[in-house]
């Protein structure tokens, strides 16, 4: 089904934003579809120029189905998006509340039961941090950036190769501290570093802390060296190079760590 995508005027997400916590919450609270609704029936929500087709979006799956799902079906739909253009709160704020409504419902039920259910909401909608991290954060707006810095061009048989693996294991826990990083804002960069992963995925776990791991390692090297201008291709030698040099001299990571990320 080809839909119009939709956006807001500014001062509209802004004056929700400021009188969220006193005015609007209890509409997700309470998972009030009509008065989201109604809510966002206003002038200052309005279509672009852009159709694309809408494919429904699940939270019911394993995480790794779960974000490989969302993620291929997000990105395929929103792909004619810039990436300045996907930086725009306004544009993930008004789609999750108008065309992506159910799907936010959805989620919302699954964690209405926590302490934390106001942040949770808000964590939904909005660009609540930094907008590297608000990026993987917002609901809808996480699976285009996912997409995007995972999406392989030059592997026409399966462009979600390395999007695949990265969730294969220990996705949820990897996103914020591998793609909330200045770091792997650089896609050839993000790209390098899952790859160097996966051919040395023999020897290492396909987790968090091997990503943590890479990160500061990478981040050191920038002291010394411009990594911006390093193609995807260096990337992938240095990443494994230094897995194997931790392989071969294990001394250079902490004793939990080696446990952490080193295959027995």
């Amino acid at each position: 089904m080809k839909i119009k995508a939709k956006t807001c005027d500014e001062n509209f997400l802004e004056e929700i934003k400021r009188n969220f916590d006193t005015k609007y919450i209890d509409l997700y609270r309470n998972f009030d579809k009509k008065g989201i609704q109604e809510l966002f029936n206003d002038e200052l929500v309005y279509d672009i120029e852009h159709e694309f087709e809408y494919l429904e979006l699940f939270d019911t799956k394993s995480f790794s189905d779960l974000f490989t799902n969302n993620i291929k079906k997000t990105y395929e739909s929103l792909k004619f998006l810039t990436p300045v253009q996907a930086s725009r709160e306004e544009f993930w704020f008004t789609m999750i509340n108008t065309i992506y409504l159910d799907y936010l419902l959805s989620y919302l039920k699954t964690v209405s039961n926590r302490k934390d259910f106001g942040q949770k909401i808000k964590n939904s909608i909005f660009y609540n941090t930094s907008i590297t991290k608000a990026q993987t954060m917002q609901r809808i707006s996480r699976y285009w950036w996912l997409g995007y810095k995972t999406y392989d061009e030059k592997n026409v048989s399966n462009p979600y190769w390395l999007t695949e693996y990265f969730f294969e294991y220990d996705g949820s826990s990897k996103i914020i501290s591998f793609f909330s990083s200045n770091l792997t804002n650089n896609k050839d960069i993000a790209l390098g570093i899952i790859e160097g992963i996966k051919n040395k995925d023999d020897k290492i776990i396909n987790n968090r802390w091997t990503y943590l791991t890479m990160n500061k390692y990478f981040n050191a090297m920038g002291g010394v060296r411009i990594i911006d201008i390093m193609t995807r291709e260096e990337i992938k030698k240095e990443t494994t190079k230094y897995i194997d040099s931790i392989i071969e001299n294990p001394e250079l990571l902490s004793v939990e760590d080696r446990k952490r990320i080193i295959k027995n």
